[in-house]
């Protein structure tokens, strides 16, 4: 019998060092592709639901407190999936030179070319290191 009901996916992308500035830059730029263990987008209509983008950073410093994320369907950020959204940077408890931002998009995701999203990114002042990008979907 065929597996029914939502299933949860994501694309990790760890172990980076790609440096943020209050500026987007074209070489600073994270793939994520949709890809099920069973190699389709979704439900192999391709179409799944887009969850949340989580994007955790270090070396904070010079003022930098949130993060602008988008997501777009090419690597020069011209052509936007996902508009600008802006989020607080949480640091940590115990080390505030370290944290992360989360945006919750719930948006349907047609199959594209290639099933690659880009994640560009900048800060509002300051810098940090971009050093984990997740992006999770269901179908």
């Amino acid at each position: 019998m065929a597996a029914v009901g939502r299933f949860i996916h994501s694309s990790i992308n760890t172990g980076l060092a790609i440096a943020a500035t209050n500026a987007y830059v074209v070489g600073q730029v994270r793939a994520v592709t949709l890809t099920s263990p069973t190699g389709t987008v979704g439900n192999g209509r391709g179409v799944a639901i887009l969850g949340a983008l989580y994007v955790h950073v270090n070396t904070i410093a010079g003022g930098a407190t949130t993060l602008t994320l988008r997501l777009s369907f090419d690597a020069a950020g011209d052509e936007p999936f996902i508009g600008d959204t802006t989020a607080t940077i949480s640091t940590g408890v115990t080390t505030a030179a370290s944290g992360a931002v989360t945006i919750r998009m719930d948006v349907p995701f047609v199959k594209s070319a290639n099933d690659t999203l880009f994640c560009h990114w900048r800060t509002n002042a300051g810098t940090c290191t971009v050093d984990a990008v997740h992006l999770t979907w269901t179908e």
